[in-house]
């Protein structure tokens, strides 16, 4: 989990500005700037770059939410976490800082002995929300993708089973160049239907590859005993097929409904 190191504490009080500075130092081994004003935040965030950023919401001239907003509206310092501090603890309040975007408000007075505590565990909810929201994020990029593919796979099917189809007439004869070729693909349609969740067309590709290896550990076939594999291939071949277009228009069913 990534440690908070910096904090910026903005409020317009020295004297509450030099206890949260000397209590975040000393308790939690923080490197605390302060600012005594809105403004003079904005220009030390750009300077500082601080891990994070506690504002106070009262404030002469820039108070803290428009300092926030300020801070959202730049690009360079838009990802800087906020904590606002105030005396206005009401529940009301509290929500509407946090829809604001703020990880957190801390309520004055505060403990000094207790502040330390209560901001890293603000900053580690934080980071954990963070994190669990970009694993969500990179899931559902990574099913964007599976989903992309499998679409892929069915269109490649489709083509494979026009080359079976061709195939069919030398693979009576044993051509053993032939047979390997429907191996192969068949082998291929086994495995990668499984993986993108055709099982039907998957078992389909699994009857064609065991069609071909019985025939294949005969060694030398003559064309009377191919002449059954003839049939039975094209009539794998053909199941291939339906089950294909049965995948991709339960696809289809399932894209309308999503």
């Amino acid at each position: 989990m990534r440690k908070c190191q910096s904090v910026l504490y903005v409020d317009d009080d020295p004297d509450i500005c030099e206890v949260v500075q000397a209590t975040l130092c000393l308790l939690a081994g923080l490197d605390v700037q302060t600012a005594h004003s809105g403004a003079r935040a904005i220009d030390l965030a750009y300077e500082l770059r601080p891990d994070l950023v506690i504002l106070d919401v009262m404030m002469p001239g820039l108070d803290g939410p428009s300092t926030y907003k300020r801070m959202r509206a730049s690009a360079l310092l838009a990802d800087i976490p906020v904590i606002f501090m105030t005396a206005k603890v009401l529940p009301t309040e509290i929500a509407h800082f946090l829809r604001l975007g703020a990880i957190g408000v801390i309520g004055k007075p505060f403990d000094p002995m207790g502040l330390g505590d209560e901001v890293l565990a603000l900053w580690n909810q934080a980071v954990a929300a963070r994190t669990i929201s970009g694993v969500r994020a990179g899931e559902a990029q990574v099913q964007a993708q599976v989903e992309s593919l499998a679409l892929s796979f069915l269109d490649r099917v489709r083509g494979e089973v026009i080359r079976l189809r061709d195939l069919t007439a030398s693979a009576r004869q044993g051509d053993r160049s032939v047979l390997d070729e429907i191996e192969r693909m068949a082998h291929s349609v086994h495995g990668a239907g499984a993986i993108f969740g055709f099982p039907s067309v998957s078992a389909a590709g699994g009857d064609i590859e065991r069609l071909v290896e019985e025939l294949m550990s005969r060694g030398n076939v003559p064309n009377q005993a191919a002449a059954p594999f003839d049939l039975q291939l094209r009539q794998c071949t053909e199941r291939l097929a339906q089950e294909v277009e049965a995948a991709a228009a339960s696809n289809l069913k399932r894209a309308r409904v999503a």
